[in-house]
């Protein structure tokens, strides 16, 4: 885990989890842009992924180890007594759904992008029958089949020569089978009373939008904002609006950091 400093006085902090898949590395972009936004970032790679990876690459780690991970931050990013605003993307928005059911320090928002509760990107049926397979024999793996092309359209030019653009996208049957069990159980949520920020791209190939709306609409919150951005695919903070995306972000969390420290005052 990692913990990247504000430029000048901190608003608060913000604890990004990434999605399934990936790594902290994606995120480069993003945390440069909340440290110079005066936030805090708290982030590490979730078990079995980027510096955790197994060797095979093959996810195969229990859930409840991502749910450590998300209890982890939070309490070192409470350790700040400043505001804390908790964002998720993707399979990282469950894990971040989850975290709230037990969390024990207060968090001032949520944000979540193109949360997975329901995925319309699976395996073939092939790979899904040879898995069942597998289960008889303790081995085998699913490839979901996620490729880059599936995830954001922007050319990644500005990225440094020779960078690793590959999605390895295995896991074992079990993971498989686990990660249908979290996602509905994450989708049947209800959160306490913090403002809510759910934002979808209009062309996600990953994961069905309107499970995330039927979700935000089951939440008894006083605040949310929910936006789906036209032409964009599952990465919203890899597209071509990026900038745009993340300003939008960027006023949300300051908002509620803002009314976190004034409630905090009184």
């Amino acid at each position: 885990m990692w913990k990247w400093q504000a430029e000048g006085d901190a608003k608060g902090v913000i604890v990004l989890i990434h999605s399934a898949y990936e790594e902290h590395k994606r995120y480069a972009w993003q945390i440069e842009k909340w440290r110079r936004s005066g936030f805090h970032v708290y982030m590490g790679d979730l078990p079995g992924h980027g510096t955790q990876a197994a060797e095979d690459s093959v996810h195969r780690e229990p859930f409840f180890e991502y749910d450590k991970t998300a209890a982890e931050l939070l309490r070192l990013a409470a350790g700040n007594d400043l505001p804390i605003v908790l964002a998720g993307h993707g399979l990282g928005a469950a894990i971040a759904i989850h975290s709230l059911a037990e969390n024990r320090h207060p968090i001032a928002a949520l944000i979540v992008t193109s949360p997975w509760f329901e995925l319309q990107k699976v395996p073939s049926k092939p790979t899904l029958a040879l898995s069942g397979i597998s289960k008889l024999t303790g081995k085998g793996k699913i490839d979901h089949g996620i490729e880059l092309r599936h995830l954001t359209k922007r050319k990644f030019q500005d990225e440094p020569a020779g960078a690793d653009r590959a999605i390895l996208s295995l896991s074992s049957p079990t993971w498989w089978k686990e990660l249908q069990s979290y996602l509905e159980q994450a989708a049947q949520m209800q959160l306490q009373d913090i403002p809510i920020m759910l934002h979808v791209g209009q062309r996600d190939l990953i994961t069905r939008t309107a499970a995330g709306r039927n979700w935000l609409s089951k939440q008894a919150v006083n605040e949310f904002h929910f936006k789906e951005w036209p032409f964009c695919y599952h990465d919203l903070l890899q597209e071509p609006e990026r900038d745009e995306i993340f300003r939008s972000a960027l006023r949300f969390a300051e908002s509620a950091a803002e009314s976190e420290k004034s409630r905090r005052s009184q």
